[in-house]
């Protein structure tokens, strides 16, 4: 493909990079030709000759051109990096480092060196990266859009179709107005009508893959806005392909008439109707050839891949835009597993770690800040700003207003409103095909990079400011085991990620002892990690839904024959509501998401149905003995952690040892072999609580005593007591004995609960006294996680504590060194919001909240 680009009104056909080299190149092996202009000459140099060169034999190695390449990488990468760290506790997502990377490299800053460019990025080694970062644009769209789910537009909610039409018709009316009346002011190329409208178009539309790019860094994309979001950019993306081929067909009519037009419209079509009716139904049938709950095989995916090349090349050839084949052919990929999920597993580390880099440094040697100078700015640069300047303020206020208008929150509009003015990768594709279609020069360029990057890192911490998405999850009202009276429903959330894990949460609801006047409302939800898809997915699997939720059932359906763990999560969840039906209600949920977002799914379901409380597996990171539980995968374990920050209510962590579990299904295989079960002494469990005073061992001692109704437990509450009282904080020292009281009152006469006071110095004397403990074989550990607890009773404790998920004494005994093959269960109480009200942009500033810290990083 040549490139024309224009650079002070001197037309030159050259493939990529333009700087200045010194006139006199006396390095051997050279030639230097200035036949294309006297200040652009161009600088041959030699391939690697037979014998290997060596610096020692007086080479210099910078004259080969792959050397030259090497070094270059290297460059490249190394300051996308670089700037990536320096602007990461300023919230800035990766296209803005990206960006602002690549420049550096070009001609706005070490590329403005004239030795800079001729050792380091000569014209036969920057031939390479150009097309390599155009390869990187095109791989880029093509995974963004295999992850698309194009059949969701059509379920989108009525005001979200109204939102996108809005907000992009609006934009176009005013910025093709201004386009009209700085007409007058424009030079020639940019004045032609396709020109405008190009502009016009590019301007008023958002493009999903920025959007979801943007918002992914931004750990966005399971948020309400940020759904929203994306079901606003989808739906004007889709309209945006007709626009494309309707842009094309203008500038071919600028060139060759009505009768171009006609051939290229006749091109268009036949390669629609290939891609639809041959490599749609490919895809379908490498699906049909793939194993349940495997991943494609890796000759299908080369091909794939190698697809994306040929699509770029059947689209130039026709005259469309390049970028237009990898877009189509990945929308055709059906989204998530086995296909789009493989693609993601195979490729993606490579195209965004290695090839988009060299998408940013062709960018950047194509972005020259020198360029914006007195002379082009009323012809070239002024009507380029402006209407940038008028698409911005019409597409923030139409999308704000109409938001609005559909009662949308106000904050969450005007958040709405900014996501939808972000740029990225699309539009700079955009903008290098202006290039190629004469319409901008490199000063034009120049100003919408610039653009893209002022806005972007404008917009994302001003988002971040004015859209917490944790701020929803706390609530002022109890939300508690504690405040739920005993003779009602009691709901929680389970969440499991496996089929281990759910076993041993099953087991412990069974010891919760859920009754007829004390049943269980169990929302369980299985947490999938998010592959292959763009957008978040919510499914809920009972029946009877309303219209719009059709479309998740579908999805369901999909899960079921393309992984069979899924599937068999969903009949454990089933078979233990057919079980126990008479006093245990479940609603069976899945959720695929990003693992570091998964977290909002849960306390967002806790928030809505007002649950009690919210049950998780213990999550290990590393393996140190033979518990099953501790093979789990270590991304989950910021799931609980998330959780335990952000909850709406009471959180237990339950970490399953096997020992209930297995005694379960034992005493269950003794019954089920038995001609007369009553001969079989019923086995008894031993429980014990570690009260160490505090919120969260209220809550725990609450949680025990519905425990104790259970014929088959015999509990032990055993409380610590600062020896003489030091270290006691009065207020909490009541509340631990106003619990303890009623709890021992109600209890009094059960003869399967005993009471007990222990009274220590510090830490030491606790783990020593808790340690003679485990002689008497405890099958499950109760104790609070933190909050409260008197600071003398763990003083030296907190050194020795690795996981502060389970807190300081549920560490010590889930510990191997502790030596229990007792169970662990850990209690939070929940952490009352007691700010009030929300106004209209509520919370306080925060620039804490605003500036993270350098070791904080944001996962891709």
């Amino acid at each position: 493909m040549v490139r024309h680009f224009p650079i002070n009104d001197v037309q030159s056909v050259l493939p990529a990079h333009f700087g200045f080299w010194p006139g006199n190149s006396t390095t051997p092996g050279e030639v230097t030709s200035r036949v294309f202009s006297p200040k652009l000459p161009v600088v041959c140099r030699k391939l690697h000759s037979k014998q290997p060169f060596g610096m020692f034999k007086g080479e210099n190695g910078m004259n080969y051109a792959f050397s030259t390449f090497l070094i270059e990488a290297i460059i490249i990468i190394f300051f996308i990096k670089f700037v990536s760290f320096l602007l990461r506790p300023f919230r800035q997502p990766r296209i803005v480092s990206e960006i602002i990377g690549g420049m550096m490299i070009g001609p706005s800053l070490f590329g403005g060196s004239r030795n800079f460019n001729y050792y380091l990025f000569p014209p036969i080694a920057n031939y390479i990266c150009a097309n390599i970062g155009l390869l990187g644009f095109f791989y880029f769209l093509f995974l963004t859009a295999a992850k698309t789910d194009v059949t969701s537009i059509g379920k989108a909610p009525r005001k979200h179709k109204y939102i996108a039409a809005i907000g992009i018709v609006v934009p176009i009316i005013c910025v093709g107005a201004a386009g009209m009346a700085l007409r007058d002011q424009m030079d020639e190329s940019l004045k032609k009508p396709s020109s405008i409208g190009g502009i016009v178009f590019a301007l008023a539309f958002t493009s999903f893959p920025v959007i979801y790019t943007v918002l992914r860094d931004m750990n966005l994309l399971n948020s309400e806005v940020g759904k929203f979001a994306m079901s606003v950019a989808l739906l004007g993306d889709m309209a945006g392909v007709y626009v494309i081929v309707f842009f094309e067909a203008m500038t071919h009519a600028d060139v060759g008439g009505a009768y171009s037009v006609v051939w290229f419209l006749i091109s268009v079509i036949i390669f629609a109707t290939f891609m639809l009716l041959v490599v749609r139904r490919a895809f379908d049938w490498i699906i049909s050839q793939t194993p349940e709950g495997t991943l494609v095989n890796q000759n299908y995916i080369v091909m794939i891949l190698m697809g994306v090349l040929v699509s770029c090349f059947l689209t130039d050839m026709f005259g469309l835009a390049i970028a237009v084949g990898p877009i189509w052919l990945g929308l055709l990929v059906p989204h998530g597993p086995p296909l789009s999920s493989t693609l993601s597993v195979r490729s993606e580390t490579f195209i965004y770690e290695f090839l988009m880099p060299f998408s940013f440094a062709l960018v950047g040697q194509g972005t020259n800040v020198h360029f914006i100078r007195d002379e082009i700015w009323p012809d070239q640069l002024a009507p380029l700003v402006y209407m940038t300047v008028v698409a911005f303020i019409t597409k923030f206020l139409s999308t704000a207003a109409t938001a609005l208008f559909f009662k949308v929150p106000a904050r969450d509009s005007i958040t709405l409103g900014l996501m939808m003015n972000l740029r990225g990768q699309m539009d700079i594709l955009v903008y290098l095909h202006w290039i190629d279609k004469r319409i901008v020069g490199f000063p034009g360029f120049t100003i919408m990079v610039l653009h893209a990057v002022v806005v972007t890192a404008v917009m994302t911490p001003l988002i971040s400011f004015l859209y917490d998405p944790n701020r929803p999850y706390r609530s002022s009202k109890h939300r508690t085991i504690q405040h739920t009276p005993h003779n009602t429903e009691m709901g929680l959330v389970l969440a499991v990620s496996d089929h281990e894990t759910l076993s041993g949460l099953i087991t412990f609801l069974d010891f919760a002892y859920p009754t007829k006047n004390s049943p269980l409302s169990i929302l369980a939800v299985q947490l999938v990690e998010l592959t292959g898809r763009a957008t978040p997915l919510f499914i809920d699997h009972e029946r009877g839904k309303e219209e719009e939720e059709e479309y998740e059932e579908e999805e369901e359906e999909k899960e079921r024959t393309q992984s069979g763990r899924v599937d068999q999560v969903q009949s454990a969840f089933k078979l233990y509501q057919e079980k126990r039906d008479e006093c245990v209600t479940l609603r069976a949920y899945t959720a695929h998401a990003p693992k570091r977002l998964m977290y909002q799914d849960i306390c967002e379901l806790a928030l809505a149905k007002k649950t009690a409380f919210i049950l998780l597996p213990y999550q290990k990171e590393r393996l140190e003995d033979a518990a099953p539980t501790e093979l789990r995968d270590s991304g989950m374990l910021s799931v609980n952690v998330d959780v335990l920050s952000h909850t709406p209510c009471s959180v237990c962590i339950y970490y399953d040892k096997g020992r209930l579990k297995n005694a379960v299904v034992r005493l269950s295989m003794d019954l089920q072999h038995s001609t007369n079960s009553s001969r079989f002494k019923q086995e008894t469990y031993r429980f014990v609580v570690l009260f160490l005073g505090g919120a969260d061992n209220r809550e725990a001692l609450h949680l025990a005593d519905r425990m104790s109704t259970n014929p088959d437990v015999t509990l032990t509450v055993i409380r610590f007591l600062s020896y003489n009282h030091e270290g006691e904080d009065e207020r909490e020292k009541k509340l631990d004995d106003g619990v303890v009281t009623w709890f021992w009152v109600k209890n009094e006469s059960n003869e399967r609960v005993s009471y007990k006071e222990v009274v220590v110095k510090n830490g030491a004397e606790t783990v020593a006294a808790i340690q003679a403990m485990n002689v008497n074989d405890y099958d499950l550990w109760i104790t609070g996680r933190r909050e409260g607890i008197n600071p003398k009773i763990l003083e030296g404790l907190d050194t020795w504590s690795e996981d502060h998920q389970l807190g300081v004494i549920g560490d010590t005994v889930a510990g191997s060194v502790f030596a229990s093959e007792g169970s662990v269960l850990v209690v939070q109480q929940q952490v009352r919001n007691q700010k009030g009200g929300d106004g209209f942009l509520n919370g306080k500033f925060d620039y804490k909240s605003l500036v993270s810290p350098w070791s904080h990083h944001h996962s891709h």
